[in-house]
């Protein structure tokens, strides 16, 4: 079969997608593994490091350099780069800048995940809030940010009924 013919037959398959993981840049790889397994309940695996020469064109970063870390938990996998070099100026984007993203985590005790979020070095972005349209209608809110900046959305669902 000719190169085209391969080309056409494999274009009127179905292309597969799955989702594979979200990933940060940090500046402080510790930390924000302390952060989201301590406050967060999320499992981390080892610190691997990375600097073979496919990754800087894998990453479009000119030497790249890089340790990363793999966390896993309440159904989500969410990777941390810290790049060794060469290193990148902290940013903190406001809630509304075009390409800031964000985490949701729905949780019960709301107020109380709050805190402990501000006692581990996060900070607020807003303020508890009932939400009163869309497919949250009815539960409480807010988004706050990790100590790197990072945007957490949080959403209060009712706890289950244990007395079964």
């Amino acid at each position: 079969m000719s190169a085209s013919r391969t080309a056409s037959a494999n274009s009127d398959r179905p292309r597969s997608i799955t989702f594979g993981h979200t990933g940060f840049i940090t500046p402080d790889i510790e930390r924000s593994v302390a952060f989201w397994s301590e406050v967060l309940g999320f499992r981390a695996e080892p610190i691997g490091e990375r600097s073979a020469p496919w990754l800087a064109r894998f990453i479009g970063v000119p030497g790249a350099h890089m340790r990363l870390v793999h966390l896993y938990g309440h159904g989500a996998h969410i990777e941390f780069i810290e790049f060794v070099s060469p290193e990148g100026a902290p940013i903190r984007p406001a809630a509304n800048q075009p390409g800031t993203a964000h985490v949701c985590l729905r949780v019960t005790r709301l107020p109380e995940l709050r805190q402990q979020i501000l006692d581990a070095g996060g900070s607020l972005q807003g303020e508890i809030s009932e939400i009163t349209e869309g497919i949250a209608k009815g539960l409480r809110g807010l988004f706050m940010r990790d100590p790197h900046g990072i945007l957490i959305e949080l959403v209060e669902v009712p706890e289950e009924d244990n007395d079964g």
